[in-house]
């Protein structure tokens, strides 16, 4: 690539086509501005301040415009960067300012090291203005409160969760005056709509802003929905029906012994499930001192994987026996 810059060099020279005024003059330039970056300058550098780890328990009075001019003594190399881009200065909340009397206060002279670290060994500082900066700040409350998802899902034929959706993270930060926290027990998401649902669930969703949100500062915006979508199907087991809290001098014969049980469950997990993993009771005490010859039976024992679970019979027929 040089070879062919020097040799198209070459032919314009040889061609006269070069403005040699203009080439001696770029030359006379470069030599003048390499003088001028020589010497040593006092210039002013104006920092853009920029603001971290700021406390969530304080509202702090913080104006974006603030800048930290510093003034150095430096050859001109050094200080030519600064003319291609605007430098920053950070104040960490945590390290760099002290409270007093309602007030965070950071002081160039203490964090001169950290000043110091911005610029190469051969600047100097002269003066740094202004040399103290107050940030007052009033008390806030912070509550950690639930958050709530407004969906509305329609599941594809055979499709249904298999886990209850979760909003991620499930609870948020709310900040502000005491007046308005304390009316907020939860946030709910913004209302969605979702069809034909065949698929694992994984949205984000905004948080719904009512009147009272407006008052106060929320750590989260928008929260992950997500949801695990399986294809289900049916099964059905003959669960025995146990008699429970019969009285020792008491003797009943029931109809049916058995009641089908009808469950939902997902494809992956259909073969795990057993009959015995359900149980059906029906509680004698339930009828007192009534006339009643049958019994209520209750499912009182479903396995986790199993997503819904009904009895196909309602009713558990008796009579005492002598």
């Amino acid at each position: 690539m040089f070879n062919k810059l020097k040799s198209k060099l070459a032919k314009s020279i040889k061609s006269r086509k070069l403005n040699v005024f203009g080439l001696f003059f770029l030359l006379s330039f470069l030599f003048l501005a390499l003088t001028k970056l020589s010497k040593s300058y006092t210039e002013t550098i104006a920092f853009q301040i920029v603001y971290k780890n700021v406390p969530e328990q304080h509202h702090v009075d913080i104006d974006s415009s603030r800048r930290v001019n510093i003034t150095v003594n430096a050859y001109g190399f050094n200080l030519l960067r600064y003319s291609f881009y605007k430098p920053t200065l950070q104040i960490d909340f945590n390290t760099d300012v002290v409270l007093k009397d309602q007030t965070y206060i950071w002081n160039a002279q203490q964090n001169a090291p950290k000043i110091s670290s911005k610029f190469k060994n051969s600047v100097d500082i002269i003066s740094i203005q202004p040399d103290t900066l107050k940030f007052q700040y009033q008390s806030l409350a912070v509550k950690k409160v639930p958050v709530r998802a407004d969906l509305s899902i329609q599941f594809a034929s055979g499709y249904d969760m298999s886990k209850k959706v979760m909003a991620k993270p499930d609870s948020i930060k709310i900040i502000g005056s005491e007046k308005w926290v304390s009316k907020i027990d939860y946030v709910a998401t913004k209302k969605m709509e979702l069809k034909n649902v065949n698929a694992t669930i994984d949205k984000s969703i905004e948080i719904e802003t009512d009147e009272v949100l407006k008052h106060v500062k929320l750590s989260n915006k928008s929260v992950q929905i997500k949801g695990h979508v399986e294809k289900f199907t049916e099964g059905t087991f003959n669960v025995p029906v146990t008699i429970i809290n019969l009285p020792a001098d008491t003797n009943i014969n029931y109809f049916p012994k058995t009641i089908p049980v009808a469950y939902a469950v997902s494809l992956n997990n259909y073969k795990m499930i057993k009959s015995t993993d359900f149980r059906i009771e029906c509680d004698f005490k339930d009828i007192g001192n009534t006339e009643k010859t049958f019994l209520i039976p209750k499912l009182t024992k479903i396995p986790e994987m199993v997503k819904s679970a009904r009895l196909k019979q309602n009713k558990v027929e008796f009579i005492l026996m002598q």
